[in-house]
């Protein structure tokens, strides 16, 4: 059976076993499509000796996102610390923005806000390596971006 106007994405299964329009609608990726830069990208080590590090102010890092139609590229240079970019496919649930990598069937959710000109990532279970001795992980994160 197929619904007029639903993708089969969009459709679960309902209590008797028929297909229904998924009630908990992905918010549109429209206000997230374009080229960001970020101003901040800062972890935050909550455990043992708290200890806050900013990959932009503190590292000189650049950092920019490009995200459009469905797919991201996340580009970074932190002097020391090398360039890369990787890039993938994203969706978007309620205020979660979800990255898969290329080839990769594990994605990564942080939770976003977005206006005209700002984009504020956040996740309160990341990694970095503060001290040069291994990822530590349970890290809070916080990233904003401004449209390019």
């Amino acid at each position: 059976m197929r619904l007029p106007g639903f993708h089969a994405s969009q459709l679960v299964a309902g209590d008797d076993g028929s297909l229904q329009p998924q009630l908990a609608v992905s918010v549109p990726e429209e206000p997230l499509l374009g080229s960001w830069s970020a101003t901040r990208w800062q972890y935050t080590r909550r455990e043992g000796r708290p200890l806050a590090l900013d990959v932009v102010c503190d590292l000189g890092g650049s950092i920019t996102l490009s995200l459009s139609a469905g797919s991201y590229v996340l580009t970074w240079d932190v002097q020391g610390r090398g360039k890369l970019s990787i890039g993938g496919t994203f969706r978007v649930r309620g205020d979660q923005l979800e990255l898969f990598p290329l080839g990769s069937e594990r994605g990564e959710a942080v939770r976003f806000r977005v206006n005209a000109e700002t984009l504020s990532l956040s996740a309160e279970d990341s990694a970095w390596d503060f001290e040069g001795q291994g990822r530590e992980t349970g890290v809070e994160f916080v990233a904003v971006f401004v449209r390019l």
